[in-house]
């Protein structure tokens, strides 16, 4: 018979196990914030997750964090600035619905563009077949085993309806 070990139970080794899981958290928290590092106009080494003032000489920066460090930038410390960047973000997304607009508009001028292309070709082959079929010519077509037969006057006058047919939905 075998005897498991006892776990110790109660509120204290819960709460240590949370403490040293929270501990570790905070240990590795500086690591992942991006770290700045410049030398300020007044010759003061500075220390920042935010990049330094614009008009920094790129001399005077000193360090500047990896890529795969930099995830998001710090959100806004003042009301009047957060406001500032929530206009951006909307000004932002209003652009990028503007651009789709535009994006599906010229798609749809493109679309309308090709098929009135396909309509002018079906009429000008429409205006040709009833050119031909009232020529009074002898009109010949392929037959069912490939050789070229003769219409009669009633498959002519079949194919003139179906060319009337075709210019009145394509010709405009």
């Amino acid at each position: 018979m075998r005897i498991a070990p006892r776990r110790p139970s109660g509120p204290f080794p819960r709460a240590l196990s949370t403490l040293l899981g929270l501990t570790a958290l905070l240990c590795l928290a500086p690591a992942a914030q991006a770290q700045w590092k410049w030398v300020s106009h007044s010759g003061v080494v500075q220390y920042s997750d935010q990049p330094p003032p614009p008009g920094t000489p790129p001399r005077d920066i000193l360090a500047r964090p990896t890529p795969s460090s930099v995830a998001q930038p710090a959100p806004p410390a003042s009301g009047a600035s957060a406001a500032a960047a929530v206009r951006a973000g909307i000004a932002k997304a209003h652009a990028q619905q503007e651009e789709q607009r535009k994006a599906q508009e010229q798609a749809r001028q493109l679309q309308a563009q090709v098929q009135a292309q396909q309509r002018a070709q079906v009429c000008e082959q429409a205006r040709q077949q009833l050119q031909a079929l009232d020529s009074g010519r002898r009109v010949r077509q392929p037959g069912p085993g490939g050789q070229l037969d003769y219409l009669d006057s009633a498959q002519i006058q079949a194919q003139r309806q179906q060319a009337l047919a075709a210019m009145q939905s394509s010709c405009y």
